[in-house]
């Protein structure tokens, strides 16, 4: 989010300006003022046009100072940019530089109208400057990590992100900025640890509930998903994006009907939105209306001829409605557009198979496979092709616990367990050198069904043995650490990944603190996430209650206590009873 932010808000009062304006402008002057404080007022509360009138009135003024007419561009400025009439906005802030020299509030709006035309080394000139001017000034550090993200400089947008957190922790902007930063450099779970910060801060800040919202879609946890973009909807209603981010996890979920509603209101709003178009196509697919949905891919490639996955789903269009020809050469341009395309391989090798080329469609599979280790009917079919199980990837290290950790693509680690073969844990690395399993460990009691898989993820920084040798909780608590370590939280129910949490970083162990219900995790930075992995037991009375194994007794003397042992401590109660105990 890039703030530019109204000069006039922070001027003096009227008395205090008007010192230095001669007498004779009085009246003029003051009639100026009222223009500009209409025009500020109206800034606010939204009204940018008639924020635009106010502010032309108040530059009528042949005598105003340049100071106050530099404020006033400022502002109108402002306003141009919010709706976006950007080259106007960029010459009211031309002209409030050239009129009031360096302010580094101005650079710091010029370089803001600069991110949103695409001119990002431009803005990094006026962020620099605005820097320099005024080296505690977060929202241009802010800025300044918008810049960067956008020339997908990462390491440096993350380290302006921090720096904008540290002089403003109180604003959610730089919170959702270092959250997709972390998402882009492989960090998915960390990026929900802050965008969970930013939405605590600002429960209406919609940036961050979408940035969650296709976090969740990438990490496949639907239910989380379609929760925030109904959040997102209720707010802008009007908004053609949120409809097609849900009717993609409608899609993705196999709920077809769902998702063409989602992208048909979509059209409704947008009727040329080429993503809208290719969403409903693929929702007819998914609903086996093959000619329906070759009108919306048709026009969904004749507005974008570069959307790969609309030419996947027309392909396969076409090879349901028996058109051989047409489905190759969409998937020889889907693959032209996107060499690495799992789905293409799959869907080509499906094509072979119609085209009784065994051997071309056995390729195929294997390279599907190869590029998505998780596709879940690409193993079956090649089985039926050639009769043996295909392995998915050799293991990197020996296995623990059952668990492995395979590669399928260049710095990319995947931990599977053939005990939970739907629970692929995809694991987040911090430091040099490849990732290893330490521990697994499967809950109990209330938390049954839940498993915490432990791994090291690179090696630490480099630090003096001081620094090293801080306490971690559990068995290495007295070790020195040297690398990361992390924790993945694994719904063994549902098969996902409900997070993965810090426990050893740079700065120090995490704290983990586990009620009956789920777990609260603190980083050394202070960050807070917390997770309900069961909801409260809700308190029935029932027979044996008053002798100790009711819901509310699970937990005894500090350590958790199994239905089974709260069951033998009944039965002895009730063989110690006497015969006047069962009269009376």
């Amino acid at each position: 989010m890039r703030r530019l932010l109204p000069l006039s808000l922070l001027l003096l009062t009227a008395t205090n300006w008007l010192i230095a304006a001669p007498n004779l402008s009085y009246a003029a002057t003051n009639s100026s003022l009222l223009k500009t404080q209409e025009g500020a007022t109206a800034l606010l509360r939204g009204k940018y046009e008639q924020a635009i009138t106010s502010f032309n009135q108040a530059l009528e003024d042949a005598n105003l100072p340049h100071s106050r007419q530099a404020s006033i561009y400022n502002d109108r400025a402002v306003a141009k940019w919010r709706l976006q009439i950007f080259e106007e906005a960029l010459k009211d802030l031309n002209k409030s530089l050239e009129l009031s020299g360096d302010k580094a509030t101005t650079y710091n709006n010029r370089a803001a109208v600069l991110i949103d035309m695409g001119k990002y080394k431009d803005a990094l000139k006026d962020l620099n400057k605005a820097i320099s001017i005024a080296p505690g000034y977060g929202a241009a550090y802010n800025n300044r990590g918008n810049a960067f993200f956008q020339l997908r400089l990462y390491k440096a947008a993350l380290k302006d992100y921090k720096h904008a957190i540290s002089l403003m922790p109180t604003n959610a902007a730089p919170y959702n900025g270092r959250a997709k930063t972390q998402s882009m450099l492989g960090h998915p779970y960390a990026g929900l640890r802050y965008i969970t910060r930013a939405i605590a801060l600002n429960g209406k800040y919609t940036a961050a509930y979408r940035s969650r919202a296709q976090l969740y879609q990438h990490l496949e946890l639907s239910d989380n998903a379609l929760a925030d973009y109904e959040r997102l909807i209720g707010f802008a209603p009007k908004d053609p994006t949120l409809y097609i981010g849900r009717g993609n996890v409608y899609l993705k979920e196999g709920k077809g009907r769902s998702a063409f509603r989602d992208f048909s209101k979509a059209l409704d709003l947008d009727p040329e939105n080429p993503a809208a178009l290719m969403g409903r196509g693929a929702a007819q697919v998914s609903r086996q209306l093959y000619d329906a949905a070759l009108q919306d891919l048709n026009q969904a490639i004749a507005l974008d001829p570069k959307l790969a996955e609309a030419y996947v789903y027309r392909a396969t269009a076409y090879l349901r409605l028996g058109d051989k020809d047409h489905a190759g050469e969409d998937i020889t341009k889907a693959l032209e557009l996107t060499p690495r395309y799992a789905e293409a391989f799959k869907l080509r090798a499906e094509l072979a198979i119609a085209n009784d080329k065994t051997d071309e469609a056995i390729a195929d599979y294997r390279k599907a496979l190869e590029l998505n280790p998780f596709m879940d009917e690409v193993p079956a079919a090649l089985k039926r092709l050639t009769g043996v199980d295909e392995p998915i990837k050799k293991s990197l290290k020996p296995a623990v616990k059952g668990w492995d950790i395979i590669s399928p693509a260049k710095g990319r680690y995947v931990a599977v367990n053939a005990r939970y073969p739907k629970a692929h844990v995809l694991l987040e690395m911090y430091g040099l050198g490849e990732p290893e399993i330490i521990d697994w460990t499967v809950l109990a009691d209330t938390l049954r069904g839940f498993g915490l898989l432990r791994y090291a993820a690179g090696e630490l920084p480099n630090q003096d043995q001081e620094t090293q040798s801080w306490a971690a909780v559990g068995d290495d608590k007295k070790k020195s650490k040297t690398r990361y370590e992390f924790i993945a939280i694994v719904d063994l129910r549902k098969n996902t990944i409900v997070s993965i949490e810090p426990y050893v970083t740079a700065n120090g162990a995490t704290k983990w603190n586990w009620s009956k219900e789920g777990v609260t995790v603190t980083d050394a930075e202070g960050l807070t996430s917390a997770h309900t992995l069961r909801p409260a037991p809700r308190h029935v009375r029932r027979r044996g209650d008053e002798y100790g194994w009711g819901e509310d007794d699970s937990w005894r003397n500090g350590e958790w206590e199994s239905r089974r042992e709260q069951r033998r401590r009944y039965r002895e109660r009730r063989r110690s009873r006497n015969l006047l105990d069962w009269l009376f």
